[in-house]
C-alpha cells in the first residue's frame, strides 16, 4: 500500500513532490499519476517505446549474476565506491540489480533504475519494490541533488536509439544531452558518476551486434555482419554518426555541455573482461591481452588505444 511508503521519489516531469495513494502515486502539479506493475514496482514510464523495448534476456541476466560480472562488482565498482565516504547510490540502468543488493547489505541507501522487461527478474530475486523503479534515463523519479553517487554503465550508447540498439535518429545528440543533464541533475554538488561504455574510437566492439532492425542493407553492414558472426568482433567506423561514443564526446555531453566540473578517464585493471581470451581461439592471446588492458598507461587512457570508455566525472 502506497499510502504507507517511505520512498524518497519525485516527479519524474517537474520534480515535484508525490501524494501517495492505494497503489499509486500522484503529482498534483502535473497531473500525473504513477502505478505498481502486477510485480509490484513502481512505473514511472511516459514513453511507450521503452515500455515495449527488452534490454535483458534470461542469457543475459544469467550473465549479469555470472563471477565475471560480479567480479567487476567486487574488483572494480566496490572499491571505486568507498574510495570516498558516501551514503546514497542510484544505478541507472542497474539490470537484474547486483549493485543495489551488496550495498543495500553493506547498510547502503540504494536505488535502481531500469526499464520494465526487468520486473520479472527483479521478482525472481526479491528485489526491494521501495529500491527498484521502472524510469526513463532521462526522466528520473528523485528529486535534485539527493545522490552522493550515480552509476550508469552500458547505458548511454543505447539512449536514442528506439527499439534498436545502434539506429540513431536525428536528435539522438539531445537525447543524449537529457540523460547526461537528468543524471547530473539527480547527483548532489561535489558527488561523483561513473559512466562507461564502448569507446567509438577504438574500431573493434565485442559487446553489441553490428545492426538492429532499422540498419541499411549496405555491403559495408553485410561484410562487418560476416566478420562478427565469425568472430565476434563488431568492426565499425569510427567517425560520423554512430551509436558508441569517445571520449570527448563523453565529455562534452557531461562537463561542457553539461554542468561537470571534473572529467578523469579511469584505469581498466580490474574492469575489462577478459572472458573472450580464456579459451577458444583467442586463448594464446590471453597474455598480451592482460599486458595490454591492465597495463594500460595513463596517457593513452582517453585515446583511440583504449577500448572502453571509463570515467569518474565530477559534479
Amino acid at each position: 500500500m502506497l499510502e504507507q511508503t517511505s520512498i524518497i521519489v519525485a516527479c519524474p516531469e517537474c520534480h515535484g513532490s508525490l501524494q501517495p495513494g492505494v497503489g499509486t502515486l500522484h503529482c498534483p502539479a502535473c497531473d500525473l499519476s504513477f502505478s505498481v506493475n502486477d510485480q509490484g514496482f513502481l512505473e514511472f514510464m511516459r514513453d511507450q517505446t521503452y515500455c515495449e523495448k527488452i534490454s535483458t534476456t534470461e542469457e543475459k541476466a544469467g550473465n549479469q549474476s555470472s563471477s565475471g560480472a560480479n567480479r567487476v562488482d567486487d574488483e572494480y565498482v566496490m572499491p571505486w565506491l568507498m574510495r570516498e565516504p558516501f551514503e546514497r547510490v542510484l544505478d541507472v540502468g542497474c539490470g537484474v540489480g547486483r549493485i543495489i543488493s551488496k550495498l543495500a547489505a553493506a547498510g547502503k541507501e540504494a536505488y535502481g533504475v531500469d526499464l520494465p522487461c526487468l520486473a520479472g527478474f527483479w521478482s525472481q530475486d526479491e528485489n526491494d519494490p521501495e529500491k527498484f523503479f521502472h524510469a526513463e534515463a532521462s526522466r528520473l523519479p528523485f528529486p535534485d541533488d539527493y545522490f552522493d553517487v550515480v552509476i550508469s554503465m552500458g547505458v548511454i550508447e543505447h539512449i536514442g536509439t528506439g527499439k534498436g540498439h545502434c539506429t540513431l535518429p536525428d536528435d539522438y545528440r539531445r537525447q543524449r544531452q537529457q540523460y547526461a543533464d537528468e543524471l547530473l541533475r539527480v547527483a548532489r554538488p561535489g558527488g561523483r558518476l561513473l559512466i562507461s561504455c564502448p569507446n567509438k574510437s577504438f574500431p573493434v566492439d565485442h559487446l553489441h551486434e553490428v545492426k538492429d532492425m532499422y540498419s541499411p542493407d549496405t555491403l559495408e553492414t553485410r561484410i562487418r555482419d560476416r566478420i562478427y558472426r565469425r568472430t565476434g568482433m563488431n568492426v565499425h567506423r569510427t567517425w560520423g554518426k554512430y551509436h558508441l561514443l569517445s571520449y570527448g564526446e563523453m565529455r562534452r555531453h557531461f562537463c561542457e555541455d553539461g554542468n561537470g566540473s571534473i572529467f578523469i578517464p579511469l584505469p581498466l585493471k580490474g574492469y575489462f573482461g577478459l572472458t573472450m581470451f580464456e579459451s577458444g581461439r583467442f586463448k594464446p592471446l590471453r597474455g598480451v591481452a592482460d599486458i595490454y588492458f591492465n597495463k594500460m598507461p595513463r596517457i593513452a587512457r582517453a585515446s583511440f588505444l583504449n577500448p572502453y570508455v571509463l570515467a569518474e566525472i565530477r559534479k
